[in-house]
């Protein structure tokens, strides 16, 4: 068999912001087990020309900074880099289906049947630099026989391929390169043992006496004296789970810590694969009696339990579940991985993206999907620079002529035939349903017959010449709602000063 292990160097600080390891010193901290100190995990280059090394203290990594380096300490995201390892095995799985998440450490991928199709190991290293180097990732590559061999020598080698001979390479392999615990390897030191070979020359029983038989086990994995499988990366598709009641539920109250039970398990599942969700499907079951269904969407993918929850309660009280409840569903199809934004302490644009977005869809949720519309930035105030719901072209005139041929034949008649609609006066701010453009003048003919409709009460002047040329006569119209015999309402301007006539919509 063939491993690739594909190492990602300062991973905890590489989750953060690639423009993070150049910029200033930074290290990541995270309490050790005794919770008592904060210990130095990954540091940048210019943190280490300070002197801070990884397993430092905080306080001794602010203390070498001396004030004259403004450092820049990040607690650890273990979900963050999760998220980053989740979002490479997508874009390597092109290249092997068989891929393991070393969380804290990177991919390994098992390569036996890809070799042949991408043209051996040079050109499968060279595609997996070629993806990372897309991603701005600074990575190591080898290929080995044994995954926990590859995994080792990936920590000290940038690119290495071991064909056979995989134990001369261990061999002569520091062992802090190596998964062995913290511990034994302080102790391995002060016994002054400190590659590979050193302690396989150990006697077994020995061996395992001492530092337990994890080590040899784990020395033995890496040697290929030992075969351990390896659990392989798959996408997550679909997230699915329901919660009875032994009762019928009968007030909000009784069935709502169901729907945060839900969602608790919906947060597990989707930390598990650094994965989030931007709508989620509730099913509201009385038996086979009634059921209610619930699509609830979020401004962007999301994970969080009591975010989900909020936005949930706020459709519950728009759209309230109108019967007794014994069973919820809930179905998530959208699962997306889970998308960080690099670390900006200068820019926070996107925050403050991702907060209105987050508030407009609450309000969505809370108004209607209609109830909150995008702001339109037109060229001038005239109607023709807005975005209306249907453009009807003035050359095909089959429906503007329609909407007047009623008025013009109506010419001649009583007044008491012509009368305006009762509506006409209620149209504050209403806008055609088809919008004339680019408006077709009408004749004397249709004006005279259209006058006695006109409704006075709403009119609207637009007058505006900062967007006409130097020198052009400002634009300066008078807009009214015209009604034919048949009550179909029309929207008419009057030009100043030619006053000539124009149609302009047709409302439906």
């Amino acid at each position: 068999m063939a491993w690739l292990a594909l190492y990602i160097p300062a991973l905890p600080l590489q989750a953060f912001s690639r423009t993070l390891i150049e910029s200033a010193p930074v290290v990541v901290f995270e309490a050790d087990t005794g919770g008592r100190r904060s210990l130095i995990v990954a540091r940048n280059r210019a943190a280490a020309r300070l002197g801070i090394r990884t397993g430092a203290t905080l306080a001794e990594a602010n203390a070498l900074s001396n004030g004259t380096h403004a450092l820049v300490s990040l607690h650890r995201e273990a979900l963050r880099e999760h998220a980053l390892l989740q979002h490479l095995a997508g874009i390597v799985s092109t290249l092997t289906p068989n891929i393991h998440i070393s969380d804290g450490y990177g991919l390994l991928m098992e390569i036996s049947g890809s070799l042949a199709l991408f043209g051996g190991e040079a050109a499968i290293i060279a595609r997996v630099q070629q993806l990372m180097a897309a991603e701005t990732l600074r990575c190591h590559v080898v290929i080995a026989p044994t995954a926990r061999g590859a995994r080792w020598l990936g920590r000290a080698h940038r690119e290495l391929v071991v064909n056979d001979a995989i134990a001369e390479w261990l061999n002569e392999l520091a062992l802090d390169c190596t998964d062995l615990d913290s511990t034994v390897i302080a102790e391995l030191n002060t016994l002054n043992l400190h590659t590979l070979a050193a302690v396989r020359r150990l006697p077994l029983p020995a061996l395992n006496q001492r530092f337990g038989a994890t080590s040899h086990r784990m020395l033995g994995e890496a040697y290929g004296d030992v075969s351990a499988p390896l659990s392989f990366w798959a996408p997550p598709r679909r997230f699915d789970t329901d919660v009875e009641f032994a009762d019928l539920a009968r007030e909000t109250s009784h069935w709502l810590p169901g729907v945060e039970e839900l969602l608790r398990r919906l947060e597990r599942f989707l930390t598990l694969n650094a994965s989030a969700t931007p709508v989620i499907e509730l099913s509201f079951y009385e038996g086979r009696l009634h059921c209610t269904q619930l699509s609830v969407h979020a401004a962007h993918a999301m994970h969080i339990a009591g975010e989900w929850l909020r936005l949930v309660t706020v459709k519950l009280e728009r759209q309230p579940v109108p019967h007794e409840v014994s069973r919820i569903e809930l179905c998530c199809n959208q699962i997306e991985p889970m998308q960080f934004d690099s670390v900006d302490f200068f820019d926070r644009s996107k925050q403050h993206d991702h907060d209105w977005a987050a508030l407009g869809a609450l309000l969505r949720l809370r108004l209607g999907q209609n109830g909150i519309r995008r702001p339109l930035v037109n060229r001038t105030i005239l109607p023709e620079s807005v975005q209306f719901p249907q453009l009807l072209d003035s050359s095909d005139r089959t429906l503007a002529q329609g909407a007047t041929a009623t008025a013009q034949h109506a010419h001649g008649k009583d007044d008491a035939n012509s009368s305006a609609p009762p509506s006409a006066t209620d149209l504050q701010d209403a806008r055609p349903t088809w919008f004339v453009h680019p408006a077709r003048r009408l004749s004397d003919r249709e004006v005279s017959s259209l006058s006695p409709t006109i409704t006075l009460r709403q009119p609207e002047r637009l007058q505006e010449d900062w967007s006409q040329p130097d020198g052009a006569p400002a634009i300066e119209r008078d807009y009214y709602v015209a009604s034919t015999p048949d009550d179909r309402l029309l929207w008419v301007y009057r030009e100043r000063p030619s006053n000539d006539w124009f149609l302009q919509g047709v409302f439906g």
